[in-house]
């Protein structure tokens, strides 16, 4: 969806495909998306979040810890852009004027952007990845703070008959969402996370998570019907949802601006 509105996620993401994966990383080795992972991380660690039954992600720990290091190393994505831009121009230069590069050896192909594995590219790819992880553990954040402030206007306290009900809810909400962007195996997404700062995850790995995306996009058509909500309301989740949406936007577009992106 924050790839879909005309805001600063949109506009500053490069590697859309890395950006998705990203959206769904915390989700990975913690066991929730792939169940036979070997060697599962613990749910404090893959989303930043005390253990607690309304767990909220420490998320601006997470971006000062793993997204500002690469805003600096890799910058705005002009550096990608400069190298493929240069690499062209030469190229075209040899078909115009043959004579200069007479005895020089010929240019690799230029790699689609998709797919390169050139150091650059990656590197982009990673930041892109890692800013989705980062989306995550944010709206992770507000949802459950919202979900808890809910809970206790009305004198609840989490339980595991809560815990259900909210659960139960949140699948339906997500039935009635369109989703209809899917994640693709490339050697350069598999590249990036691999080389993801918090954890490693594996191209096996990758392709697993992937199916499952896959899967979860097939059956989610976006149904306007659901049963009644146990726990929460409509109201709750449009209100919310938005809410998550404004707010990364916000967010993002006013750290680029500190940094001149």
């Amino acid at each position: 969806m924050l790839l879909a509105r005309d805001g600063a996620v949109a506009a500053f993401v490069r590697d859309r495909n890395a950006f998705l994966f990203g959206n769904v990383v915390p989700d990975v080795l913690v066991g929730y998306m792939v169940p036979d992972i070997a060697d599962p991380i613990p749910y404090r660690i893959t989303h930043f979040a005390e253990s607690e039954p309304i767990p909220k992600p420490r998320a601006w720990e997470f971006w000062d810890g793993y997204v500002t290091p690469l805003l600096h190393s890799v910058g705005c994505g002009t550096r990608v852009e400069a190298l493929t831009i240069a690499r062209e121009r030469e190229r075209i230069n040899r078909v115009h004027y043959p004579h200069r590069y007479e005895g020089a050896p010929d240019l690799p192909p230029i790699p689609s952007a998709e797919y390169s594995t050139r150091t650059g590219d990656v590197e982009q790819s990673l930041l892109d990845l890692t800013l989705g992880t980062w989306a995550h553990l944010l709206a992770d954040n507000i949802w459950n703070t919202r979900v808890n402030e809910y809970l206790t206007a009305r004198g609840g306290k989490p339980s595991e008959e809560f815990r259900i009900k909210k659960q139960g809810d949140f699948d339906w909400f997500g039935k009635t969402l369109h989703v209809e962007s899917v994640v693709r195996v490339t050697p350069r997404l598999k590249a990036a996370a691999s080389a993801f700062a918090q954890y490693s995850i594996s191209g096996d790995e990758v392709l697993k998570a992937t199916g499952v995306i896959h899967e979860v996009v097939r059956e989610n058509p976006g149904r306007a019907d659901h049963p009644p909500y146990r726990l929460l309301t409509e109201a709750f989740f449009s209100e919310t949802l938005v809410e998550v949406l404004d707010t990364t936007d916000r967010l993002v577009s006013e750290v680029l601006d500190k940094t001149n992106c």
